[in-house]
């Protein structure tokens, strides 16, 4: 067997059509490494496990549920290499999603004919989690989220701290590792629980959406419920460099994000590193962050906002 990840840091996300043109046979892409939205070509094999890009969020499973479903439905009958399940995974993150994913894959004969309970509790989760960007309606005190936050606190911390923003691959590494290992420790019956830290600060915004900066690693979480339902979150990465994300709820809600998107983008300038994502969330350019600060970001919401 032989299930290789590939953490990749410096390239934007590519198109489908160069990923299959650039990468080896057996190739999988996961969670926005590919710009576009689930694609299979059985000729590769290629395949693109995202729900991030060119899809409808809230009718779109999580990367990691997605992962699932094709490990039960024969995916490694096909990723076979002179009979040994082999597979390139190609991830630029270390999420949540990124990480649930690559344990699936990697221990794929855990669940390719059975699935323990709390794997399919994991997994259910993250996707409600993960498809609605922590909007979905649950207790904060609920004990299945303090679990959750356990799992995935070496992210966040990583995350909430700026780790992500200096792009080393070990580090990424060490952090996949990390929570991969408090995965099997979970479904081990082994696993601890920690509270969701959910603090924020408002720092602009406008009519029915607002400007935040993330203080605690659950900060939208604690965002939506203070009843916010549109937002952009800041995470300064640089002095001259921002992390942003923009969400909203639902589709219900009237905060135009791909309009947004469009907007940021012109005024961004770059040709490949960009801004992305789907109909209720985005963010600023996966490498190098964003030039535009927040209040050059809030000018160019709001005016979206007001047409």
């Amino acid at each position: 067997m032989s299930i290789n990840l590939v953490i990749d840091l410096k390239n934007p996300p590519f198109s489908w059509k160069k990923f299959c043109k650039m990468t080896p046979h057996f190739s999988i892409a996961l969670d926005g490494y590919v710009n576009a939205g689930p694609c299979f070509n059985p000729e590769g094999p290629w395949i693109n496990f995202n729900h991030h890009e060119q899809v409808d969020r809230m009718a779109t499973r999580s990367t990691c549920a997605q992962v699932l479903i094709a490990i039960r439905q024969g995916l490694f009958d096909l990723f076979l290499n002179n009979n040994e399940p082999h597979a390139n995974v190609y991830v630029n993150d270390c999420d949540e999603d990124v990480c649930l994913s690559w344990f699936l894959l990697k221990n794929y004969l855990l669940v390719e004919n059975a699935c323990p309970e709390l794997i399919t509790r994991l997994v259910t989760m993250e996707d409600l989690m993960d498809a609605t960007a922590g909007a979905y309606p649950m207790p904060i005190e609920l004990s299945d989220l303090k679990e959750l936050s356990w799992i995935f606190e070496p992210y966040r911390k990583f995350r909430i701290n700026g780790g992500l923003d200096r792009k080393n691959r070990d580090e990424f590494l060490k952090i996949i590792n990390e929570v991969t290992t408090r995965i099997g420790k979970y479904i081990g019956g082994e696993g601890e629980s920690v509270p969701l830290d959910i603090h924020y600060k408002k720092i602009g915004g406008g009519e029915n959406w607002t400007m935040f900066e993330e203080n605690g690693s659950h900060a939208c979480t604690g965002a939506y419920a203070d009843g916010i339902r549109a937002y952009v979150s800041v995470r300064k990465a640089a002095p001259d460099r921002w992390v942003y994300t923009i969400g909203k709820m639902s589709p219900y809600v009237n905060f135009d994000i791909s309009k947004i998107i469009r907007a940021l983008n012109k005024a961004e300038g770059n040709k490949k590193d960009k801004w992305g994502g789907a109909n209720t969330i985005g963010g600023s350019p996966r490498v190098a962050g964003s030039k535009l600060s927040p209040q050059e970001v809030e000018k160019i919401v709001n005016n979206i906002a007001e047409q």
